[in-house]
C-alpha cells in the first residue's frame, strides 16, 4: 500500500514541518485515497486497503 505524504511547510509546536499523509487504495493503478481495510496479517506487518469502488467490487463489509 504505498502512502502518499505532502509536506505542508508549516512548522509545527514541536519543530518538525508538519506532513499530511494518505495510503493509496492497493487495487492496481488505481489514484484514488484507501478508506477501507479489507484485510491485515498482524505478524506481518501487513494491511489490504481500497477506494469505496474497489471495496464494493470485493465485497468488504462496510
Amino acid at each position: 500500500m504505498p502512502m502518499v505524504i505532502i509536506k505542508t511547510g508549516i512548522t509545527g509546536a514541536d519543530g518538525y514541518e508538519e506532513q499530511l499523509g494518505e495510503y493509496l487504495c492497493d487495487s492496481p493503478n488505481c489514484p484514488n485515497f484507501a478508506v477501507h481495510v479489507a484485510g491485515f496479517v498482524k505478524e506481518l506487518n501487513v494491511v489490504a486497503v481500497f477506494c469505496e469502488e474497489h471495496a464494493r467490487k470485493l465485497g468488504v463489509k462496510i
